[in-house]
């Protein structure tokens, strides 16, 4: 992927004093900045609707948010966001400032499925000089997330949405009639960055997350009810010399621990710092069951 190495040369060379940035990007860049504040801080009160960037979200999730449940979002969320918006914007102004050729970004897509117009905004199409012109997702990363999620490549993402991240980027490719490149991923920490790319050969893969989008819409507009999904608790464990050791608490599983409906389902879920963690400030984790508050 040429555009990566573009990219990472041109930033080597900033580092270095090397480079001079068009005022035009700097504008542009301070505009995307102001927009990202705005929308942040201009209240979340959007009325719900079938999204490209929603339709590959667990479906129970989705069923919450047609239904008019609100969704609960600790106070950090609007720097999540905030962050998310302003790394997008950063990498866009560093991309034109080093040359790549990007075709489109923040456009308005559409696609008709399950006789269904869904609308999105996708982030960027670039046209690399290698591999021609695709649809890219751009992605702000916590540094596990960059190593362990993305960092393991396009197979591993597809073993483990529970973002929709897959159905989101091959519906805006499709609704420009384009292959879908993957994700520019930055790790919000180090300030690392790597394109992830999707297999070129890509039809079965198009075929498989269209249809899971397709399916979803349906649901959703037959009035689909809402269906807490199995959920198996995972008991906590750590290992002394090999051997398990349970502490008794039982874990959320991943999807139900990133969902804003959370409560709906599991009203006594507690979140704490992670029991057996060993670092000075432990993370904190959602529990279903919590007996044993420290080690």
């Amino acid at each position: 992927m040429l555009s990566e190495v573009i990219i990472k040369d041109f930033l080597q060379k900033a580092v270095r004093g090397e480079v001079t940035v068009p005022p035009s990007v700097t504008e542009e860049f301070a505009r995307d900045c102001k927009a990202a504040f705005e929308k942040q801080f201009g209240g979340r009160g959007q009325e719900w609707r079938i999204r490209m960037s929603g339709l590959g979200h667990p479906l129970c999730q989705q069923v919450m948010g047609r239904d008019g449940k609100q969704e609960e979002m600790q106070y950090n969320a609007i720097f999540r966001f905030l962050i998310g918006d302003l790394v997008e914007a950063a990498v866009m102004a560093v991309m034109k400032a080093s040359g790549i050729d990007i075709v489109e970004e923040q456009g308005e897509c559409s696609l008709t499925l399950a006789d269904t117009e869904v609308r999105g905004t996708l982030d960027v199409v670039l046209d690399d000089p290698v591999d021609g012109k695709k649809v890219w997702d751009i992605k702000s990363a916590s540094p596990f997330s960059y190593s362990q999620k993305f960092g393991k490549g396009y197979d591993n993402m597809k073993g483990d949405d529970p973002f929709g991240y897959l159905v989101q980027g091959y519906l805006y490719a499709a609704s420009k009639d384009l292959p879908f490149g993957g994700w520019i991923v930055v790790d919000k920490s180090s300030g690392e960055i790597q394109f992830v790319q999707a297999p070129d050969v890509q039809d079965e893969d198009r075929k498989e997350f269209i249809g899971v989008a397709e399916e979803n819409i349906r649901k959703l507009n037959s009035g689909h009810t809402f269906k807490r999904p199995p959920m198996k608790p995972e008991d906590e464990c750590y290992t002394v010399k090999g051997e398990k050791i349970y502490t008794g608490n039982k874990l959320l599983n991943k999807q139900c621990t990133f969902c804003g409906y959370r409560s709906e389902c599991f009203p006594k879920a507690i979140q704490h710092p992670k029991v057996t963690s060993k670092a000075k400030s432990k993370p904190l984790t959602w529990y279903h069951t919590l007996k044993v508050k420290e080690l």
